[in-house]
């Protein structure tokens, strides 16, 4: 799909967000919503590799991460907030119709957001929707220990780990993610960093994203939700992910109308390590959506 991206910007929660959009002047809006400490401009290598269509394609930063802006003094990067700002995303978008394609934390929201408003959403794509950290009830005490350790006081020195140069941004995400190929490497360092004064280059997110979070949802909690959304549903996973869980089969089994997808020899970041192939399942899709 040969279309030109576009910067377009929405204040949401009292934040400017960040909105990457290809926009194919058509009725239908295709939001897609990146994963922890990743970015919109991500989504591009799948959209690129879409064929033609008339889609309105929104990919949006969350707050704290790509080129939206950061939470001030203070506050945090709470599972709700990122609900919150979704809502009004939407409000802000959508056209006649809308479908959500989204990867991992994002879709953990997207699946938050649905259950809550599932009248106003037409499809839903969840890329290596893993639900919610397998924690227990006894495990929180623990889990807000730690976070009070980490962030009372913040020490936002004691998590930054600069990068001398782009060669260096590349090896790191190389070990991180050893699928990726060298270009989506070399444009992914490019993209999703950036130059600090001091010389160096540093992720676009913010670093008090790292820090754990205190209060992660229930699967019990979250199986209210998944059992509200009605409209269809494509899973799409990687065979090689070692984040696809039993667990996640059987929360899966919650949602109504649902297809399951397992695309062989890819990881965690499909979206990036099998762009052509999550494209074409997203088309037909999209095609079974209008038949």
């Amino acid at each position: 799909m040969n279309r030109e991206r576009t910067d377009e910007w929405v204040t949401v929660s009292g934040l400017k967000h960040h909105l990457n959009v290809w926009d194919g002047g058509g009725s239908t809006t295709v939001l897609f919503l990146h994963g922890y400490l990743d970015l919109g401009r991500s989504w591009g290598f799948s959209i690129d590799a879409l064929g033609d269509n008339d889609w309105h394609i929104v990919a949006p930063d969350w707050r704290g991460h790509g080129d939206t802006q950061w939470i001030g003094a203070g506050g945090y990067y709470h599972f709700t907030d990122y609900v919150r700002d979704l809502e009004q995303i939407v409000r802000h978008v959508r056209r006649d119709r809308l479908v959500i394609v989204a990867h991992s934390m994002g879709a953990m929201v997207a699946t938050l957001w649905c259950g809550t408003r599932p009248d106003e959403i037409d499809g839903l794509v969840l890329v290596e929707g893993l639900g919610p950290v397998p924690v227990r009830a006894e495990d929180y005490p623990d889990r807000m220990r730690r976070w009070l350790e980490q962030t009372a006081p913040y020490d936002s020195d004691k998590r930054d780990r600069p990068m001398n140069n782009v060669e260096h941004v590349e090896r790191r995400l190389e070990r991180a993610f050893p699928r990726l190929s060298k270009y989506v490497l070399a444009e992914t360092a490019r993209f999703a960093t950036k130059n600090a004064a001091d010389g160096k280059l540093r992720w676009k997110y913010d670093p008090l994203l790292t820090t754990n979070a205190p209060m992660p949802t229930l699967p019990s909690i979250a199986a209210e939700f998944w059992k509200r959304v009605t409209c269809p549903v494509l899973w799409i996973g990687g065979q090689e992910s070692p984040w696809v869980r039993p667990e996640v089969f059987q929360w899966l089994d919650r949602v109504n109308d649902l297809t399951k997808r397992i695309l062989p020899g890819v990881g965690h970041m499909v979206h990036n390590e099998a762009s052509a192939d999550l494209a074409s399942e997203l088309q037909e899709f999209m095609v079974q959506l209008t038949n």
